[in-house]
């Protein structure tokens, strides 16, 4: 699929423009913030070609891409501008929990500087390990410049933040900005550095020093959002352009300098000094519990609570021993999609499993992880224990990342050097990483069943037919031949489209109900020898929020063959517009083998067999399936 077309795909199905509050991406995911997730066709975007998978996380709604991810961001931006410049986005006020309102916040505060971050704090490190090994030396003109260019965002992060934390906090981006550069202005380093004594009419400012600090720009500007609107209620229209700014910075960066810089700054060194004794009470206990939960953690979004600790703990102590430990993580998601792949007999696997490790070696495990290792859940447990181990081994050697973040990856390694040189510290790191690589290796060639050639882990039983039966009555059709591309282009799996006589579904065979969503228009079902079926009655009638629809069932319900499953109004569903084509998908086809459509055209009872899983009755017949 076409980037365009991908991009033009994406957007619809999360609802459309008209659903969206704002868009932001990382280095592999599209993270969208929607007035309403449940508008959200999460198992058609699932299904497009070029998406590997969907995650609901911390309150967003990702779309996990992969590399290509900026050029499909880049092809919806100018979609939802049209709608969106020049006017604010009205939110849906919508319940959250404190941690997910934590988890949004520090998301949107460093997601769209995390790139920069990470490349900088790569430059440094290969700067230091130039350095150490006599290629340049730190008096040169070279060495000079690329030093300015991995130290830039570091130094000056409180303007950096100052902007990304003023369009979190709804206010003035550029006035933001501002305040971080009022806060590592030349002249008031210099007086920090030198000891100067600073009044501010008559008030003693408690100098500190402000450079490569993050929470109290962000307090800061969260202090300038209050300021502003107020200031934006009482001063007339007329005269907003010139003196809500001008009294915003007479206001707030005094302030900031006399009273929030000074409290945020000593919270900072407390929080860094608690969390560093808490580390070294038992580092290797800690390496191993953190590393072996931290992928997870990542799946969930929990995350993000950390990347303020690891920042915080350079700007403060200059060095942060918690990313060290962490760091093995993604070896140990590498070692086991290795050893998948070596193992594999199934050959589109392979190549995904190759790409995969690669991009895992880069830093970057989301191909890995929605590929590999989850959908063949006991390589994600070897991977994690591969990592725990790995951690416990960076917490003994009491690995630190120095002057920067490293997001992952080889090219991240030399961040962990230091000034200091190639010690018992970087040695042990680097231990940690080849442990947690080896031990996921060896337990996922030894324990994990290897992906067989297009059968994965079949559950076909021998005592049951493999057969589908109509679900209702109705002229059946080619699957081909529906007006909706996920289901005509079979993006979801093959099987038939049945224009239904009448509202009545029943149960294709006996089973299990998967799911019933919300809005009733879709089932999922499990038959008892392993086909999964899905029925989606009409096109777009998700719209109708379950008007006209009336499920008896609900999850994880068994059902018997010829049970009504649920009943619609065919009539009034058209009446409103919408096409009553009804699409019965088998969705687990990489799982089962193949399919044989009995008949695609003519009228179709409820009972009359209208597919067979031809792979299946084969391996019955000679007696291998047990």
């Amino acid at each position: 699929m076409k980037d365009q077309e991908l991009a033009n795909q994406i957007l619809k199905k999360v609802g459309g423009k008209e659903n969206v509050n704002s868009l932001i991406h990382c280095v592999t995911r599209l993270r969208f913030k929607l007035k309403d997730e449940t508008i959200a066709k999460t198992e058609e975007i699932k299904n497009l070609d070029g998406v590997i998978t969907v995650v609901k996380s911390g309150g967003q709604y990702q779309v996990v891409i992969g590399d290509n991810v900026e050029q499909i961001y880049d092809r919806i931006i100018p979609r939802l501008d049209e709608t969106m410049a020049g006017k604010p986005v009205q939110e849906e006020k919508q319940k959250t929990s404190l941690g997910n309102t934590a988890v949004q916040l520090l998301s949107a505060l460093f997601t769209p500087i995390l790139g920069p971050l990470a490349a900088s704090g790569i430059l440094k490190g290969f700067l230091v390990l130039l350095t150490l090994t006599n290629v340049l030396s730190t008096k040169s003109g070279t060495y000079m410049i690329l030093y300015a260019s991995a130290d830039a965002l570091f130094y000056f992060l409180p303007i950096l933040l100052g902007f990304s934390a003023a369009k979190v906090f709804k206010t003035n981006q550029y006035m933001g900005a501002v305040i971080g550069a009022a806060l590592v202005y030349p002249s008031m380093v210099s007086a920090y550095n030198s000891g100067q004594t600073l009044h501010f009419i008559g008030v003693p400012v408690v100098l500190m020093s402000y450079v490569q600090t993050l929470i109290p720009i962000i307090a800061a500007v969260f202090f300038l959002s209050v300021v502003e609107k107020f200031l934006n209620r009482v001063i007339p229209k007329s005269l907003k352009g010139i003196f809500v700014p001008l009294l915003s910075l007479i206001i707030v960066v005094p302030i900031t300098f006399l009273v929030v810089g000074p409290i945020t700054s000593t919270l900072s060194t407390w929080l860094a000094t608690a969390v560093l004794a808490l580390y070294k009470l038992i580092p290797p206990l800690a390496g191993f519990i953190l590393a072996g939960i931290w992928q997870l953690a990542v799946l969930l979004g929990l995350h993000w609570a950390f990347i303020p600790i690891f920042l915080n703990n350079i700007a403060t102590k200059g060095f942060d021993p918690i990313n060290a430990m962490l760091y093995c993580t993604v070896f140990g998601q590498v070692g086991a999609a290795l050893a998948m792949t070596i193992k594999a007999k199934d050959v589109k696997f392979r190549e995904l499993g190759t790409t995969a490790v690669i991009s895992g070696f880069l830093g970057i495990t989301e191909p890995i992880i929605y590929g590999i290792t989850i959908p063949h859940k006991k390589s994600f447990v070897m991977a994690s224990i591969g990592s725990a181990f790995g951690g416990a081994i960076a917490g003994f050697s009491s690995a630190k990342m120095y002057g920067g973040f490293a997001s992952g990856g080889i090219f991240g390694i030399p961040m962990f050097i230091g000034s200091h040189g190639i010690n018992s510290e970087f040695i042990g790191f680097l231990f940690s990483l080849i442990v947690a690589f080896t031990v996921a290796l060896v337990l996922t060639l030894l324990l994990v069943p290897s992906v067989k050639s297009g059968e994965h882990d079949s559950t076909l039983s021998k005592k049951e037919s493999a057969v589908i039966e109509a679900p209702v009555d109705g002229t059946i059709e080619p699957l081909t031949n529906v007006n909706d591309q996920v289901f005509s282009k079979e993006l979801m799996g093959p099987g038939v489209a049945i224009i239904p006589s009448k509202g009545e579904i029943y149960a294709p065979f006996d089973g299990k109900v998967i799911s019933v969503f919300p809005t009733k228009h879709a089932i999922g079902l499990r038959s008892d020898n392993g086909l999964e079926l899905f029925i989606h009655i009409g096109i777009d009638t998700v719209n109708l929020k379950g008007k006209y629809f009336k499920s008896l069932i609900k999850n994880n319900q068994n059902i018997k063959k010829g049970q009504l499953l649920e009943t619609f109004d065919i009539k009034s569903i058209k009446e409103h517009g919408y096409d009553i084509t009804i699409s019965v998908v088998v969705t687990n086809i990489n799982e089962i083998g193949d399919i044989d459509v009995k008949f695609q055209s003519g009228t179709v009872n409820v009972g009359d067999i209208i597919i067979e899983n031809r792979i299946a009755e084969e391996l019955i017949d000679h007696g291998k399936l047990i």
